[in-house]
C-alpha cells in the first residue's frame, strides 16, 4: 500500500476560525434567545455570516501582511451552521424538561 502523509497542520487554522465563529454565533444566541421575535436567531446567524465575509474581504483588500481566504468563509459558515444545530437541540431540552 502507498504511504499517504496527511499534514493536518497546514489546515488547523480553520479549526481556529469554526471555533471562533461557533463561539460569536452561540453567545449571540444565547444572549436574544429569551426575546419574542420568532426569527431573531436567523438574523443573528445572517449577521454572522455577513460578518465573516467582510473581515475576509477586508483582510485581502486593506492589508498587504494579511490574506482573504474562501476555505476561511467556509470554516466561519460551518462554525455559525454548528452553533445554530446546537443552540436548537439545547432549547428543545430547555422546552422538554420545563414540559
Amino acid at each position: 500500500m502507498p504511504k499517504v502523509d496527511i499534514d493536518f497542520t497546514t489546515n488547523v487554522d480553520k479549526l481556529y476560525h469554526l471555533f471562533a465563529y461557533f463561539t460569536l454565533t452561540i453567545c449571540w444566541l444565547f444572549s436574544f434567545y429569551k426575546k419574542k421575535q420568532k426569527h431573531l436567531k436567523y438574523y443573528i446567524v445572517l449577521g454572522c455570516v455577513i460578518y465573516g465575509i467582510v473581515i475576509e474581504v477586508l483582510q485581502s483588500k486593506l492589508t498587504d501582511y494579511r490574506t482573504g481566504d474562501y476555505m476561511d468563509i467556509l470554516a466561519n459558515s460551518l462554525g455559525i451552521l454548528l452553533a445554530l444545530i446546537v443552540f436548537n437541540q439545547i432549547l428543545k431540552k430547555i422546552k422538554v424538561n420545563s414540559l
